[in-house]
This record gives structure tokens, C-alpha cells and sequence, in this order.
């Protein structure tokens, strides 16, 4: 045996090196042996030298072996060699030889055998002898036999001659034995060496059986399937995809025909293919490196795919099992075929364009062969709907580019153009969506234009922009524009605000249209023409509103440029307004805005100077700005009224930054200087008009009243003067001078009416008469703070006027200056700057008075005295004079007079002393019980109050006073308090039985009859309880004691039922007590207590 290396060189064409990914693979072996031929017995030389003289004259023998040793393992021009052992190898392990990637199918591919196999001497042989073997075996024995019996014969007679021939024919024998066997090994090289350079789809059956035939083989796949599967393996190396290139689907059919022309069982083919499966997965475990590792598997994927298709899918599951073998999964056997099919799928529909021209007979087509690929409906849709949204993507980027283009004219009909052709092929997937799986509307997300949202937008502005060229929205652009919005992902808020922006732009140039043109003017309805065209754009009419306020903004700000308006620009814009149809509010708002910011600019100017420095100049121009820009009074007045607020709260919040209070007065003091100097003037400006119109209404209502009541009245004087005028005529015998005298008094009257009439009418005119208030009460602070707060402002600049103003003397002292009686003008003042009411003011004074009456009554009452009559004379006094109501007054006194008898209260309930009799007149006196004492505390007095009332000595326990009048009084919960009284009642009742007892025992006869009692009481309260008590005697004793001290019958039966003694006992003690037989034993048994 001779070693050789592990690894051996395989040569790999340098010109085609730029074009294929030829398969490495090294067999980790440390050692392999090349068997040499075993060296035949020296007699058996001469044999095989005459085997070789018979095939000398061969062509093949002829040839120098340097031709062909530099081929026997590689390429011809050298490089990495690298051993390879198949799995179906039984022999000695053959070389690896490096393939080339088969081109695509029709076109040139290089040959797998690009190499011509090496032969040995026999090897050779036997490819020279060809069809002459046989002769060739039979002129060797035969030799071998005749040159024995000569040699035999000459050296050893007879006997040498028959050893000497029988061995050498034996021998000779054996070598053609030895050369036979090569041609089991040498054919298929023979076959490869035929096949050399040449397209194995041209290789026939008639050529593999002509080489078979002339090794003597009928089969040679049969004979010899080994070397025939290297052969297979070879080709099949050569038609897989290497690295990223895809199945190209003609590969399955070519293994199918080369295995056909081989003869190659299935069985033995499907080997070369696991073996291949194999060589790939040792590429991904050895090379360690991650393209590779995607590479092999990728590569792995596409041989499972041409296996299967080879083989036939249920003929591969028994042939070639992936899982076993590989430890794949059916998921990952079933994505290799996914992806090979898909990708078959996609090449087929790309070359015959199926999916862009959408025909009939290429779809059909394209659905026939995803049948014989198997591929699914749901993989072949994704293949399909991927194509079609790469179709769409690109006219859209092709249109993107179009659209932002920089040309002169903005020209965008070939992009919108594009557009259309999208929204047609849509519609065409749309109709055609049964033909083939995954035809149906697409849009761009997931692509590589979803995020293009910007060339989105500006595609789907210039085609709405275009469509809207004529100034109508047509119902096909609205199709157009909702199909355009699916496509590219555009939300609904978001293609509105596009569609909106479109047509606002057309809605203006219309409208600007239809001014220049006059249609506006000589409309008869400028409404019904601005509605045409809100129809015709199906425009908003809310934002068409919008539109035409901006307009007339826009005139409005032309005409301000020179911050007045003259007759000529007023009736511009009333022209505007008209022809626009500007609503009041809006032309109110714009003026508002933009002419007051005339007058604002000079209320800012004139209210900056400060109270000292404001002249009736500043009042003027005012007055000058807000004539000027024809503003009204309201508008002058609200403008007025924002600019007077941010002064006041300035002076607000200035004095909330001083020290003390009466530095916080002082400046509310400037801001009433403020409001009574400059504020109230500019006031006046804009409402003095209003005022007086106001004033002229109510006097002539007043006259109109005043009128109607004097007609009322003369019309019944009228009456009543001609009834009296009839009562006179009746009466015949009335004296003249009478008549005459009443006359001059009737008369007298009548003047004096007149006169009366006249003063009142004078009196009347005089009321109506307008007097202008010394400050303004329109602008105040109502609504810029809570009242809480303007009441706490009010209240302390009530405390400044009436404490008075202070001044700071040397050393620190402050001097009180004399109070100021205007203070309380400017108070008024502030109440109305502050917006205050009347009742909001009284609370605030009432308030004081409050503080002050209770500090004055809190002194008086500090003693613990009480109120004495005079001191509730004198309370009543400062009561007076403070203004104070009886009963704000009579409610301070007892909320003193309740603290006071609280603290008192508190110091019971720490000494223990409170009674039952003290708490009933704390609540006379108003004190909640329930809130000043606890529930322990309340429950502890009403134990002891009830343990009292137990333990008196009385004999009667009041059932509804301990159950009902004590828990009301405390406070208490009547079943509460029930329970607790049981309780209290059996435990009392037992102690006093051991009290009477005791005391019986110690002839205390008084005793014993106040404890019979007690037990009588507690018995009362819980009779249900029952007492045991051992010795009988010692109870009757109790009894008879009880008896025989003068008690009722009553009584005695209560006590009988406590002591639980029987009637006829009872009734014999009562006999021995009345005959006077009952005295008390001076011995008495020393008996246990239970």
C-alpha cells in the first residue's frame, strides 16, 4: 500500500473562473489508500506481458501518458485539488471534479466533463481489446498453457511437463481474471472520456450503449452503477443554481432525459442527489462564515426543488428523505419548493409580461404553468400582486420624476397621464382578478414609494389641480380621486385637506374671474352666482365663507394703509360686502381688528402717560382716531374697555407686591385716581351719545305717559262735572249767590290744579334730566377675577379708610394721620371698578361689623360672668353702631357663651364631675353634644348616670328615662343604649344580691332593706336574669326583713319575683311578720357566699 495526501488538486479553468461558482469540498480524513494493482506471482509475469503485447498495437496504449497525468485529477490548467467520497462509493475513493453552472437552457453551457479521466495500464487494455477480448483471454491461457508443456517437457519429462502447464495456465488464467475486472471500472471512465466537452443533453442512448458494447456490457447502469451515478452526480452538480441565481425550470426535465439515456435507476439517481444535499450542508459547516452559510442554503432550497420535480413529488417523499437525513422540517421542505416555484413564477410572467399587459392568453398561460410548477394559490398571489405593485410603482416614481421636474409652464400631463394609465390598470386587476390568483387592486405600502408621502402629495395636487382646470369638480375626477387615495395610503383628514386646498385655489381664481368680468355686478343675485360655483367645485359653502372674509380682509387692510378711511373707501367696501355676500359679524370683526387698531394705538398712547399727565389732548385724538376709522361707539368701547383692564390689573399687581396693607391700599388708591382721571373721560366719549339717547327715549315715554294720564283725569272731571250739572238743574230752589259762590270756588279749585298740574310736570321734567356721573361704572373687573378675591381688595382698603393713613417718623415710628372721610367716596369707587353688587359690598361690611362686634363682646365676656344686664346693654349699643342685625349679634353672643361653657365643659369631663344636668343645658345653651364629647366619653356618663339611678335606694327604676330620655340627651343610639342598660342592670343585680346578703348578716336592717330595694330596681330593668343563691334561709330573711320594715305589697311582690321565691312561702313569711314572731338569728350559718 502506498499513502498519498488527504487532499489533491482539482485545476479550474481560468477562462471560465469570471463565470462560475464551482463547488470546494475537503474530506477530513487524516489518511486515505489508493489500492495499487496486487503484483501477480512471478510465474503469471510472463502472461500478463503477453496481455499487454496483444493490446500494443491500441491507439489509447499509445498515447504518452504525460497527456493525460496532468488531467487525471483536475482542470488542464491547474489548482486547488479536493478529494471526494460518495456515499454510493464502495470502491476506491475517486476525486472530486469541479463543474461548471449551467448557462440558461437553450443557450451554450459548458460541458461537467471538461477533463478526461485518467486509466491504468489494464484499464487501457481493456479499451484497446474493445470487441477482441475475448480472442485476446483465449491467445493468453492458451499461450500460458503451450509454453508449460514446452518448458515442462524439456526440464522435467512428463510429469514437469503436466506440473509446468497446469501451473502456467492456471496462471494465466488468473491475469485475465485480474483484466476482466477492469472493465467494470474502465467503461464508465471510457463513457465520461466520450462524453468530454460535449453537451450531456446531446449524449443518446445508442452512443452509452456503443461504449457499454464494447466492454462487453448490455447495461453498464446495471453492471456498473457506480461509475454511472458519478457520471449523474457530475451533470447534476453542473444544473444547480449556484449562489443567488434562480431555478430556471428546465433543470428537472434535463436529469429526467440524462438519466433516461444513462439508464440510471431511480434508486441509484436519487442518491447522487442526497450525496450532493450532503456536500452542500459539509460547504456550510466547514467554511463558517454567514454569506456562505445563506449561500449553501439557498443552494440546498433550489436542489430540493429540482429533486422533487424530478423524481415527482410522491416518489421523492420515499426516495429522498430530507428530514431524516438533513433534520429539516416539512415547513422548510415546503418553503424550498415556495420559493423555487415562486421564483419560476416570476421569471415566466416577467419574459411573457402577463402581469403589465394584463392579456387574456398570457395570463391563462401564466395560470397553466403555476399548475405544473404546484405552486398554491396563496404563494402564486403573492408572486403576482408583488409584480403588479412593482408595475405601479414604477409609472408612479416615473410620474414623481416627471412632476418635479423643473419646467417653464408646469406642465404635469405626462405625470398625471401616468396616473390615469395606474387608475385603469387598477381597474383592469380589478376586473380580470379571476384569471390568475393575486390580480386585483394594489397600493403602494409596503414599497419603496410609501414613504415618498411628500411626491404622494404634490402627484395628487397636480392631478386634482389639472381636473379642476374648468372649474368643476366632476363626479370622474372624484372617482379618480378616492382610487388615487387608496393608492397611495393616504388618510381621509389628509387627501380632504389636499382636495380643500385645490379647490379653494380654483374657488379664488373663479371668483377673481367673475369680479373682473362684472358677472358679480351685474348679477341679480351675486349669492346665486358664488353658489353656482361652490355647486360646480362642490365646494363648502362654510369655507367659501372663509374665502370671501379673507377678501375682504384684504380690501380692508389696502384701504387702512393710510390709517383713515374717506367716503370712497367706505363705499368700496360695501361693494365688496355686497358683491361677496360679508356677513355683519364678519364686517364687524374685520373692523374691529383692523380700523381699531388705529384708535387702540392712540387709547395706549393717552393711557401710558399716567393720571398727572393726561390732557384733554390725548382725550382728543382719541376722539380724532376713532372718527377717523368710522368706528361706532360699541366697537370704540370695547376696544376701550380691553385696554382700561390690562391697566387696571397692572395696578393690581403692582400693589400685590408691596409689604403691608396700607401699602396695597395706596395703590388701589391710584388706580380710582386713574379710573376717576382718565378712564372715566374716555368713557364718557363713547357713550355719552348712547347715554342720551337713552335719556330722550325714557322722557318721551315719560310724556307720552304723562299725557295719557291727564287725558284719563279731565275725561273724568268731565264726568263727574256733568253729573253735578244735571244734580244742580233738578234742584229749582237753589239760592243764586249760593251758585255764585260755589262757582268762584269751583274756579279757585280748578286754578289751583292747573298750578298743581304744572309744578308736577316741572318736577317730572326735572327727573329726567341726564346728570354725568363723576367716574365711569361700564368698565370693570367682573370678569377678570373671582369675587372671592375683589371682596378681599374692597375689604382691605375698607380697613385702610377706616384705620386712616400712615407716615413715618424719624426712628422708626409711625404716625397715624386722621382718617380721611373722602376714602370712603373712593371706596365706592373701587366697588364698582371691581364689579361688586350691593350684596356682595353689605358682606363685605357685614363682615367687619361681624369681627368687630365679636372682638368687643369676646372682651366683655372673658371673665366667665356671664351676660349681665349690663353688659347686654352695652352690646347692644356697639350692636347699634356698627349696624349689625339683632340676630347676627344674638348668634355671636352664643357662640361665646358656648365656647366659654365648652372650655368649662372640657374640664368636667377631665375631673369626672360632668353631669347629666350640665349636658342638658349645654344643648339649651346651643352646644352640639355630639360633636364636643366623645362617643366613649358619652357612653361612660350614660353608665354611670344609669348605675345611679340602679343604686339609689328608690326601689323604681324609671324604664323610659334610662332608655329613651338619658340616650337622647347623650346622644346616644336607643338599641345601643338598650343593650348597654341590660348589661349594666344584671351585673348590678348580682353585686346587690352580695351586698344584701352581707349586710343581712351584719343585722344591718337598713341596709338590707336599701339593697332590697336596689334589687328591685335592677330587677325591674332586666327581668328575665334569675339569681341562684344556695342557702334559702338567708333569702327568706331578706324578705321578711323587707316586710316586716313597712314595705308595700307592691314591692314585696317585686322583690318575691327577684328573689325568686315561691308564693306560699312568701305568704307564711308574711304571716310570721304580722303576728310580730320575726327577729333576726344571732347565730347564723357561716355558709359560702355561692
Amino acid at each position: 500500500r502506498t499513502r498519498v495526501p488527504a487532499t489533491t488538486t482539482l485545476a479550474l479553468p481560468v477562462c471560465t473562473a469570471s463565470r462560475a461558482l464551482h463547488f470546494v469540498a475537503t474530506e477530513r480524513e487524516s489518511n486515505f489508500s489508493t489500492r495499487t494493482p496486487r503484483a501477480v506471482p512471478r510465474p503469471c509475469t510472463m502472461a500478463s506481458q503477453a496481455v499487454v503485447s496483444a493490446v500494443a498495437a491500441s491507439p489509447v496504449a499509445s498515447q504518452p501518458r504525460g497527456a493525460t497525468a496532468g488531467r487525471a485529477s483536475g482542470f488542464l490548467s491547474g489548482g486547488v485539488k479536493v478529494p471526494r467520497r460518495s456515499a454510493f462509493a464502495r470502491t476506491n475513493a475517486k476525486p472530486v471534479r469541479a463543474v461548471m453552472r449551467a448557462a440558461a437552457e437553450g443557450g451554450s453551457r459548458p460541458s461537467p466533463y471538461a477533463f478526461e479521466k485518467e486509466m491504468d495500464q489494464l484499464e487501457q487494455q481493456q479499451t484497446a481489446l474493445g470487441g477482441a477480448r475475448l480472442a485476446a483471454y483465449a491467445a493468453v491461457v492458451g499461450g500460458g498453457l503451450a509454453i508449460g508443456a514446452g518448458v515442462g517437457g524439456k526440464v522435467g519429462g512428463n510429469a514437469g511437463k503436466a506440473v509446468l502447464t497446469a501451473g502456467l495456465g492456471a496462471a494465466a488464467a488468473a491475469a485475465v481474471a485480474t483484466a476482466d475486472k477492469k472493465r467494470v471500472s474502465a467503461a464508465p471512465k471510457a463513457l465520461w472520456n466520450g462524453m468530454m466537452n460535449r453537451d450531456p443533453a446531446t449524449i443518446t442512448k445508442s452512443e452509452v450503449d456503443a461504449i457499454g458494447a464494447k466492454f462487453g456490457m448490455k447495461d453498464m447502469a446495471k453492471e456498473c452503477p457506480e461509475g454511472v451515478t458519478e457520471l449523474y452526480d457530475a451533470y447534476l452538480m453542473s444544473v444547480i443554481p449556484m449562489g443567488d441565481d434562480p431555478v430556471q425550470g428546465w433543470e428537472p426535465e434535463a436529469l429526467r432525459n440524462f438519466r433516461a439515456q444513462l439508464g440510471l435507476e431511480d434508486a441509484d439517481a436519487a442518491n447522487a442527489h442526497i450525496e450532493v444535499g450532503r456536500r452542500l450542508f459539509r460547504k456550510r459547516i466547514e467554511l463558517g462564515d454567514k454569506d456562505a452559510d445563506l449561500e449553501s442554503r439557498r443552494e440546498f432550497q433550489k436542489l430540493v426543488y429540482i429533486s422533487t420535480r424530478t423524481f415527482g413529488e410522491a416518489q421523492a417523499k420515499f426516495l429522498l428523505p430530507w428530514n431524516r437525513i438533513f433534520r429539516v422540517s416539512d415547513a422548510q421542505v415546503s418553503l424550498a419548493m415556495k420559493d423555487s416555484a415562486s421564483n419560476l413564477l416570476r421569471t415566466r410572467l416577467e419574459q411573457s409580461g402577463a402581469v403589465a399587459n394584463l392579456d387574456d392568453a398570457g395570463l391563462a398561460a401564466a395560470k397553466a404553468f403555476q399548475t405544473e410548477v404546484n405552486l398554491s394559490d396563496a404563494d402564486a398571489a403573492e408572486v403576482v400582486h408583488a409584480m403588479a405593485q412593482a408595475h405601479v410603482v414604477g409609472k408612479v416614481e416615473e410620474a414623481a420624476e416627471l412632476a418635479s421636474a423643473r419646467t417653464v409652464n408646469s406642465d404635469y400631463s405626462a405625470a398625471n397621464a401616468l396616473l390615469r394609465e395606474v387608475l385603469e390598470y387598477n381597474a383592469t386587476l380589478a376586473a380580470k382578478s379571476g384569471a390568475l390568483p393575486g390580480l386585483a387592486t394594489v397600493n403602494l405600502f409596503g414599497t419603496s414609494f410609501a414613504d415618498k408621502t411628500s411626491e404622494a402629495k404634490t402627484l395628487f395636487t397636480n392631478f386634482l389641480t389639472q381636473g379642476c382646470e374648468e372649474g368643476t369638480f366632476s363626479a370622474e375626477l372624484k372617482e379618480h380621486a378616492g382610487a388615487l387615495k387608496v393608492l397611495f395610503g393616504m388618510g381621509n383628514k389628509e387627501a380632504e385637506d389636499v382636495v380643500i386646498d385645490v379647490t379653494t385655489k380654483v374657488y379664488r381664481e373663479q371668483l377673481r374671474d367673475a369680479v373682473k368680468s362684472g358677472a358679480l355686478d351685474n348679477a341679480e343675485s351675486p349669492a346665486a352666482v358664488l353658489q353656482k360655483i361652490c355647486e360646480a367645485l362642490q365646494f363648502p359653502p362654510e369655507i367659501a365663507a372663509e374665502v370671501n372674509k379673507e377678501n375682504y380682509r384684504t380690501k380692508m387692510e389696502q384701504v387702512m394703509e393710510k390709517k383713515s378711511l374717506t367716503d370712497e373707501d367706505v363705499e368700496a367696501l360695501s361693494r365688496v360686502r355686497r358683491l361677496l355676500c360679508v356677513p355683519k359679524d364678519v364686517v364687524d370683526a374685520c373692523t374691529r381688528e383692523i380700523c381699531g387698531a388705529v384708535y387702540k394705538s392712540q387709547v395706549q398712547a393717552a393711557m401710558s402717560v399716567g393720571t398727572e399727565a393726561f390732557t384733554p389732548e390725548l382725550r382728543d385724538r382719541c376722539k380724532a382716531a376713532k372718527n377717523s376709522v368710522r368706528l361706532t361707539d360699541e366697537m370704540a368701547l370695547e376696544i376701550l374697555k380691553g385696554e382700561v383692564v390690562k391697566a387696571f390689573m397692572a395696578y393690581i399687581r403692582v400693589a400685590r407686591t408691596k409689604q403691608n396693607k396700607i401699602e396695597q391700599s395706596k395703590e388701589i388708591r391710584k388706580m380710582v385716581f386713574f379710573n376717576q382721571t382718565v378712564v372715566s373721560p374716555m368713557v364718557s366719549d363713547v357713550t355719552k351719545a348712547a347715554a342720551e339717547d337713552a335719556a330722550k327715549e325714557l322722557a318721551e315715554l315719560l310724556k307720552e305717559a304723562q299725557e295719557a294720564a291727564k287725558k284719563e283725569e279731565e275725561e273724568e272731571k268731565a264726568a263727574a262735572a256733568k253729573a253735578e250739572a244735571e244734580e244742580k238743574k233738578d234742584a229749582e230752589d237753589a239760592d243764586a249767590d249760593a251758585d255764585a259762590e260755589k262757582k268762584d270756588e269751583a274756579v279757585a279749585e280748578k286754578k289751583e290744579e292747573t298750578a298743581d298740574e304744572k309744578k308736577e310736570e316741572e318736577k317730572k321734567e326735572d327727573v329726567v334730566k341726564v346728570e354725568e356721573p363723576t367716574y365711569q361704572k361700564t368698565v370693570t373687573l367682573r370678569e377678570e377675577m373671582d369675587s372671592v378675591t375683589a371682596q378681599g381688595i374692597y375689604q382691605d382698603y375698607l380697613m385702610f379708610c377706616m384705620q386712616g393713613d400712615t407716615v413715618n417718623a424719624p426712628m422708626g415710628v409711625q404716625i397715624t394721620i386722621e382718617r380721611d372721610q373722602s376714602e370712603f367716596t373712593r371706596l365706592t369707587q373701587l366697588g364698582d371698578i371691581l364689579g361688586l353688587n350691593q350684596m356682595e359690598v353689605g358682606s363685605v361690611h357685614k363682615g367687619l361689623a361681624d369681627k368687630a362686634f365679636r372682638a368687643q363682646a369676646e372682651q366683655m365676656l372673658a371673665d366667665g360672668k356671664g351676660l349681665t344686664a349690663e353688659r347686654a346693654e352695652k352690646l347692644k349699643e356697639i350692636q347699634t353702631s356698627l349696624s349689625l342685625p339683632e340676630a347676627d349679634a344674638q348668634k355671636i353672643i352664643k357662640g361665646i357663651t358656648s365656647k366659654k361653657m365648652l372650655s368649662a365643659m372640657q374640664a368636667q369631663i377631665a375631673m369626672g364631675t360632668l353631669s347629666i344636668a350640665d349636658v342638658r343645658k349645654m344643648k339649651e345653651e346651643g352646644v352640639e353634644i355630639d360633636n364636643v364629647i366623645s362617643p366613649d366619653k358619652r357612653m361612660q356618663l350614660f353608665r354611670k348616670n344609669a348605675e345611679s339611678r340602679l343604686t339609689d335606694g328608690s326601689g323604681a327604676a324609671d324604664i323610659e328615662a334610662l332608655s329613651v330620655t338619658l340616650p337622647a340627651d347623650l346622644g346616644i343610639e336607643p338599641e345601643k343604649a338598650k343593650t348597654e342598660l341590660l348589661k349594666i342592670a344584671n351585673d348590678k343585680k348580682r353585686s346587690t344580691m352580695v351586698a344584701a346578703v352581707a349586710e343581712l348578716r351584719q343585722k344591718k336592717v337598713a341596709d338590707v332593706v336599701k339593697s332590697a330595694k336596689n334589687l328591685v330596681a335592677c330587677h325591674g330593668v332586666a327581668p328575665e336574669s334569675k339569681l341562684e343563691w344556695g342557702v334559702k334561709e338567708e333569702l327568706q330573711d331578706i324578705y321578711s326583713v323587707f316586710a316586716n320594715e313597712g314595705a308595700g305589697e307592691e314591692e314585696q311582690k317585686n322583690l318575691q319575683d327577684a328573689l325568686g321565691l315561691d308564693d306560699e312561702t312568701c305568704d307564711g313569711l308574711r304571716e310570721i311578720v304580722k303576728a310580730g314572731k320575726f327577729q333576726l338569728k344571732q347565730d347564723v350559718a357561716d355558709e359560702a357566699l355561692f
